[in-house]
C-alpha cells in the first residue's frame, strides 16, 4: 500500500493544475456540442411551428373544434346520466334500509 501523501511538491501541484485545466477543456467541448444539438432542436420547432401554422389557417381546424364541442356536450350528457343513475341508486338503497 502506499504511504499517503502529506506535502504536495510543485511538480505535483503543476501536474494538478494541468489535469483541471485539461478537463474544463473537455466540459468546454461538452458544452459546445450541447448547443450545438439545441440549435438543431430549435431549427426542428421552427419547422414544426411553420407545419403548425400551415394547418391552423385551413378551415379543418374550425371543423375539428366545432366536433370537439359536440363531443364535449356528450361527455356531459353521459356524466349528468352517470349522476343521477347513481344517486338514484344510492336513494333506494338508503330507503330500502330504513
Amino acid at each position: 500500500m502506499e504511504t499517503p501523501m502529506t506535502e504536495w511538491n510543485n511538480d505535483r501541484l503543476d501536474e494538478l493544475n494541468g489535469r483541471v485545466k485539461e478537463g474544463f477543456a473537455e466540459v468546454d467541448r461538452r458544452f459546445a456540442e450541447v448547443d450545438r444539438r439545441f440549435a438543431e432542436v430549435d431549427k426542428r420547432f421552427d419547422k414544426v411551428e411553420a407545419r403548425f401554422e400551415q394547418v391552423a389557417s385551413r378551415d379543418e381546424v374550425g371543423e375539428l373544434r366545432a366536433e370537439m364541442r359536440h363531443l364535449h356536450k356528450r361527455f356531459d350528457h353521459l356524466y349528468y346520466l352517470i349522476v343521477v343513475t347513481v344517486v338514484g341508486i344510492a336513494g333506494s338503497l338508503l330507503a330500502s334500509n330504513v
